[in-house]
């Protein structure tokens, strides 16, 4: 949405993560298993957000739940990341905070929803006399699939 802004030339609206391949779900043919070949590789959807984010600190690999999970992301160098001001220097503040608050490598310190939608950025578009609430939590058939 912020290449949407005013002021955005078309050719400059992109993804924000433009990677190319994710091990291991699109690993290289020849190097099927092997992890740190594929940190290595400039467009690896990770390195793209690395690149932007940084990596997690050693609190937030240790926290994930698989040991093969904390072993890729041991793997790729350690890096502060670009920030999101630098992809978006013509935006004002509130955009850029609500997408670095959104943007955690840790779901729990992620804005919740409801905190997003009462961030200052929505303030005078938002019309809650028109929101509803979902009667149970929204289920999607691919969330039932077994890990791959």
């Amino acid at each position: 949405l912020l290449g949407m802004l005013e002021g955005i030339r078309l050719e400059d609206r992109g993804p924000l993560f433009p990677g190319s391949s994710c091990f291991p779900l699109s690993p290289d043919n020849k190097h099927k298993t092997d992890y740190k070949y594929h940190t290595r590789g400039k467009h690896d959807q990770l390195s793209m957000i690395f690149n932007l984010l940084g990596t997690p600190s050693e609190e937030e690999i240790t926290s994930l739940e698989r040991e093969d999970a904390r072993r890729y992301i041991q793997c790729f160098a350690k890096r502060e990341g670009e920030g999101v001001r630098s992809k978006f220097p013509q935006v004002e503040g509130e955009s850029v905070d609500i997408l670095q608050r959104l943007l955690r490598f840790n779901p729990k310190e992620r804005l919740s929803v409801t905190d997003a939608l009462e961030h200052p950025l929505f303030l005078d578009i938002r019309e809650p006399s028109k929101e509803t609430t979902a009667a149970a939590p929204v289920t999607l058939d691919f969330e039932k699939e077994p890990d791959l």
